[in-house]
């Protein structure tokens, strides 16, 4: 240490002095050295932060102020960095290469806007009153999205406008989804009744008052009020939590109806005989309720009577007074024989039918006879004993017959089976035609009396049971096919001349189906068993638009894959699109280099 040099140790000294000795750099010159580095970081913070926006825009609707911004604070840093270099961005947009890019981009952009513009008009021309059907088209299969034809017809009919009230709350994601459904719905109104049809949305906890004021109860609900004469009804919706359609169209323009006091048509369900009842559930839900309320939605004024009660509007010269259908279903005793003027229930019914007058029957295996004897006048006969179907059944009840479109089950075309693609009848009897078309009386302009048409059928592999197992035995039973509904359009019965009144032809609609069970309470809901009853009360009382505009169903298409093409799916997904688009890239870079 003694003999080192002096500068060295001088050295030594003024390195190893505190850092104040060193020269300083600011802030500023550190950024400025860094600003690079700093410039990718913007860059790659605002990419990023403009794609988690759109994605939490798109996916996360609660939040989308959120995600707006989120996006703008993107763009933002974006267009900071674009700012501070400018240079580099002028040279890469103005120099040889940058100039093929930047006509490249021009021509991108250019699409991407008049295509936009193009689905803005389109989207502004389809958003304006009644728009042209070909702008508005639901391409769904079952038209679930779109309204019936007589729900446009009556829309442009209004006599009163309309607003509709929403009573839902919307605070959870299950309402917010039912809401969005129920205002796509409205809007559909809205659009094809031009200016007579307006909805709002009121939270009930929030503003009960106005709930109290139109006497909703229960909620989700909608109140269609005809803003004139202040009618209203109201329309009470399903659980938000069981799905977002808690309203349907049926509904709404039930309701529309009613407040604008199209005449509510009267149907009695007879009583007298051993019916089933409507105003209770029987034991073990044999009872007509649910038939009942449902042609109450419908718009009709549902009671039950006896025929002899029926007897002062039967023979009223009313139209209001007159019944507009009367409903057998299931009578266990036979129609009541007495003497004197019109005690005879038989000859009630039959003077009923020859007024215009429309019945559905429903019977159970072998019915009373009288029965058999009425509608034996309009070429019809019942069987007795019930049907097996081994090739289309409810398992394992081969009794349990289903009746299916798939099995062209449902030909000829009818109206009421028209929307019905299964429905189930648990112990049916079969329903007969006695006369041919040739030997069926015309009138003098060659129109036939009566119109016989098919509504259901087994198939070939069934049979008539007429013992107490259900095995076919060739010497017993009889062999189908067999036809479990009929409908009769009926000028007049066999042997009676046809009435005229106003110089036309006074007409009775009768649909007689072979079982009960069906639109029992316990069945209703199966498949389309009550639309199949509800469409036969609406195609004998000539209210054909309602069958039309039957509650849709949302087809559910599941897509089953084996475990193998599940693995090819996901695979391919993952890395074939990958791959190629890597192996066309290297191909390209190979021949430019």
């Amino acid at each position: 240490m003694a003999n080192q040099d002096p500068e060295v140790e001088r050295a030594r000294r003024i390195s190893s002095r505190p850092d104040e000795t060193r020269s300083r750099t600011s802030i500023i010159d550190s950024i400025r050295d860094n600003l690079t580095s700093v410039k990718y970081m913007l860059i790659v913070a605002g990419i990023g932060a403009f794609f988690v926006g759109v994605l939490i825009f798109i996916f996360i609707r609660d939040l989308e102020s959120t995600g707006r911004w989120t996006m703008v604070i993107g763009l933002a840093l974006i267009g900071v960095v674009g700012i501070a270099s400018w240079r580099q961005v002028a040279r890469a947009v103005f120099g040889r290469r940058g100039r093929y890019g930047v006509n490249t981009l021009i021509v991108v952009v250019a699409f991407i806007t008049l295509l936009t513009l193009g689905n803005f008009v389109l989207w502004w021309l389809s958003d304006q009153d009644n728009p042209p059907g070909w702008l508005r088209t639901d391409v769904t299969s079952n038209q679930q999205f779109g309204l019936s034809e007589q729900t446009v017809q009556l829309l442009s009919e209004l006599s009163d406008p309309i607003q509709a009230t929403v009573f839902l709350q919307i605070d959870t994601a299950e309402g917010a989804a039912a809401w969005r459904d129920t205002q796509d719905l409205l809007s559909e109104f809205s659009r094809r009744a031009a200016d007579d049809f307006y909805f709002r949305l009121i939270d009930p906890v929030l503003q009960p008052n106005v709930a109290a004021d139109f006497g909703v109860t229960q909620t989700p609900a909608i109140v269609i009020e005809a803003t004139d004469s202040r009618r209203t009804d109201i329309i009470v919706g399903g659980n938000p939590r069981n799905g977002p359609d808690i309203f349907d169209e049926q509904g709404i323009t039930t309701a529309m109806l009613v407040v604008n006091q199209i005449r509510q048509k009267q149907v009695f369900f007879i009583s007298g005989h051993g019916e089933r009842d409507i105003t209770s559930a029987q034991g073990d839900d044999e009872g007509y309720v649910q038939a009942a309320l449902s042609l109450i939605r419908d718009n009709y004024r549902v009671s039950t009577a006896t025929l002899i009660d029926l007897l002062p509007k039967i023979f009223s010269n009313s139209a209001n007074d007159f019944p507009a259908a009367l409903i057998f279903a299931g009578p266990q005793s036979g129609l009541v024989s007495a003497s004197g003027e019109l005690r005879d229930e038989t000859d009630i019914l039959r003077q009923y039918m020859l007024r215009g007058g429309s019945v559905i029957f429903l019977f159970e295996p072998d019915p009373d006879p009288s029965y058999g004897d009425l509608i034996g006048e309009f070429g019809v006969a019942l069987g007795t004993g019930h049907l097996v179907d081994q090739t289309s059944f409810v398992a394992p009840e081969t009794n349990f017959l289903q009746i299916t479109r798939s099995n062209r089950q449902f030909d000829p075309p009818h109206p009421i089976t028209e929307p019905i693609d299964v429905i189930y009848m648990p112990g049916a009897t079969f329903i007969a035609r006695t006369i041919t078309d040739d030997s069926i009386p015309r009138t003098a302009t060659g129109e036939p009396h009566l119109i016989l048409t098919g509504l259901a059928t087994t198939t070939l592999n069934s049979w008539e049971e007429l013992g107490d197992l259900d095995s076919f035995d060739i010497d017993e039973d009889r062999p189908g096919p067999f036809t479990v509904a009929v409908a009769v359009e009926a000028l007049a019965p066999i042997g009676f001349t046809p009435q005229i009144v106003d110089g036309e032809f006074v007409r009775t609609n009768i649909v007689i189906i072979g079982d009960t069970d069906f639109a029992s309470d316990r069945y209703f809901s199966s498949a389309k068993n009550g639309d199949f009853l509800v469409n036969a009360v609406n195609w004998a009382v000539r209210d054909f638009e309602l069958i039309s505009i039957r509650s849709k169903t949302k087809a559910f298409r599941e897509l089953v894959l084996t475990r193998s093409e599940r693995d090819f799916v996901r695979w391919s997904g993952w890395l074939l699109m990958p791959s190629l688009i890597s192996v066309i890239g290297v191909w390209s870079w190979w021949r430019r280099r």
